[in-house]
């Protein structure tokens, strides 16, 4: 799975309700997990996560959850990809 952090900023600047976001790998049963954690504020359409989901699809090729989040819920260390995989 190869994702850039420009694909995921190409997405949030598609939907300008989203302030921040993250976009977290991780895996269950042997198989990859893409999640978008978005900081959003209250003022959003109640359709916001399906239409990031279906942006993330398009721009990324590959499917992924989204999860709405409240501002200043994210780390503010930069990182835009956290590959949170147990590689061992």
């Amino acid at each position: 799975m190869f994702v850039h952090p420009e694909q995921v900023h190409a997405v949030t600047q598609r939907h300008p309700a989203v302030r921040r976001a993250r976009l977290v790998v991780t895996q269950h049963e042997h198989l990859d997990v893409m999640t978008l954690h978005a900081e959003v504020g209250d003022q959003h359409d109640s359709s916001l996560a399906a239409n990031l989901a279906a942006t993330l699809r398009e721009v990324c090729k590959l499917r992924g959850e989204v999860v709405l989040c409240a501002p200043g819920s994210l780390p503010a260390d930069g990182k835009v990809i956290d590959d949170a995989r147990c590689l061992a």
